[in-house]
């Protein structure tokens, strides 16, 4: 990885920037490490709306309010076909695990979901009231 700025300074410097009257403030932080997602949410719990995390493409349930009022997930999941890996063709991706050299894998097809969270925040106050997790999968 090309060298990068600690993401909690970055966040705060961000935060910095965004007027007083914004009072909803959505943070998408997407990253490998559920630790470091985690932390986020506590780092800037009571200052945002929410914080979701992305990346892994498995939806958490985790999903809470934290102090501060603020909502949290681990990670809100894919939307995409889960007949493959991570929504890919699940014999490409084994083909490029097991022999070499590796060759790109393509959009699996089938087995749809949509992985989303709903959040309640109050308009006034910018403070998420709930957060509900939803997996809508593709009935045939």
């Amino acid at each position: 990885m090309p060298p990068v700025d600690d993401p909690f300074r970055t966040a705060d410097a961000c935060l910095k920037l965004i007027p007083d009257d914004v009072k909803i403030r959505l943070v998408d932080m997407h990253c490998e490490a559920t630790s470091e997602k985690y932390a986020m949410g506590w780092h800037l719990a009571g200052r945002v709306s929410a914080v979701v995390g992305s990346h892994t493409h498995v939806q958490t349930a985790d999903e809470r309010i934290l102090e501060g009022r603020t909502a949290y997930i681990t990670d809100v999941g894919m939307t995409g076909s889960y007949a493959g890996v991570i929504g890919m063709e699940k014999n490409q991706i084994l083909e490029r695990f097991t022999k070499f050299p590796a060759r790109r894998a393509e959009h699996a097809t089938g087995d749809v979901w949509i992985c989303a969270v709903v959040i309640e925040i109050n308009e006034e106050t910018g403070k998420a009231e709930k957060i509900t997790r939803l997996r809508l999968e593709h009935q045939e």
